[in-house]
């Protein structure tokens, strides 16, 4: 009968066995579905803008038939050995520093001891002072000017 609803959709057969096609499409729903299928095959095939295939009531009609898994989510596993790594290196690095700081000094001495300076104020000679003169910035710091006439005194 699939062939009487192609050839009728056709145009190829005569008026006494499209009435008959007619009438068994109207009883059947098998047929009816195929003479859908043939006309939305021919669209396709036409390129028809009228074409539209919804499919979401079909999606949506089995989503809701589908029964709701729920499920607790899986916990990633704990990375321990990482984060213990870096503690129990913080840790020694932390004593190593203590240590240094405690043990580094002479428990005689207490504090680190302070030397005092006697550090006498040199005159100044003409070359010095023209030297002086043309460097200004440096001239103003007063450990600068020691400096660089200690370093003259030793050439």
């Amino acid at each position: 009968m699939k062939e009487s609803v192609s050839a009728l959709m056709d145009g190829e057969i005569d008026e006494q066995e499209a009435a008959r096609t007619l009438n068994a499409l109207g009883q059947d729903p098998d047929l009816k579905a195929s003479w859908d299928e043939y006309h939305l095959i021919g669209d396709a095939l036409r390129n028809n803008a009228l074409l539209s295939v919804s499919v979401a009531p079909a999606v949506s009609r089995q989503v809701e038939s589908e029964p709701t898994v729920l499920a607790p989510r899986q916990r990633r596993p704990f990375h321990s050995g990482k984060i213990a790594t870096w503690a129990l290196a913080a840790s020694v690095s932390f004593a190593a520093v203590v240590a240094w700081q405690q043990f580094g000094r002479d428990p005689a001495l207490g504090t680190a001891p302070v030397v005092a300076l006697a550090v006498s104020t040199p005159t100044i000679s003409a070359r010095d002072d023209s030297y002086l003169t043309a460097h200004q910035e440096i001239a103003t710091d007063p450990v600068a000017v020691k400096a660089s006439l200690q370093s003259e005194v030793r050439h």
